[in-house]
C-alpha cells in the first residue's frame, strides 16, 4: 500500500471519528474530540484483544499450566461490552463494515 494511500484512509478514518464524537457528545470541541479517541479497530472483539492486553490478561494467562490454559478463551466482544455498560468507552460501529471507534468517556467527561 502507498504511502499516499495510507494516507487518505487515515484521513478517512479521522473524519468518520469526528462524526461519530459529534454524533455521540451534540459538540463540535476539537480538543475533547483528541482527548478521548482512543482509536479504530476492525471490531469489537479487537479492542477487546487489546484492553485484555492492556489490563495484564496474557500475562496472567501465561502463568497458567498449559493443560489449563488450552480450555481457557477470553470475549473480547464481552469485555468491551461490559466496559462499555459501565461507563468506561463509546463504542462506535461503523456501517458497511467500516470497523469500530472507540472512545473514552472519562477523557470526555473530564472536559466538562
Amino acid at each position: 500500500m502507498s504511502l499516499e494511500t495510507q494516507q487518505r484512509e487515515k484521513r478517512e478514518e479521522l473524519q468518520t471519528a469526528w462524526y461519530a464524537f459529534q454524533y455521540w457528545t451534540g459538540t463540535q470541541d476539537e480538543s475533547r474530540f483528541r482527548e478521548s479517541y482512543l482509536g479504530h479497530y476492525t471490531d469489537r472483539e479487537a479492542f477487546g484483544e487489546e484492553l485484555l492486553a492492556r489490563l495484564g490478561a496474557d500475562g496472567r494467562l501465561a502463568r497458567l499450566p498449559d493443560w489449563l490454559r488450552a480450555y481457557i478463551r477470553l470475549d473480547g466482544e464481552a469485555v468491551v461490552r461490559d466496559f462499555e455498560r459501565a461507563g468506561h468507552f463509546y463504542v462506535f460501529e461503523a456501517p458497511e463494515g467500516g470497523g469500530t471507534f472507540v472512545f473514552d468517556r472519562h477523557s470526555y467527561a473530564a472536559g466538562e
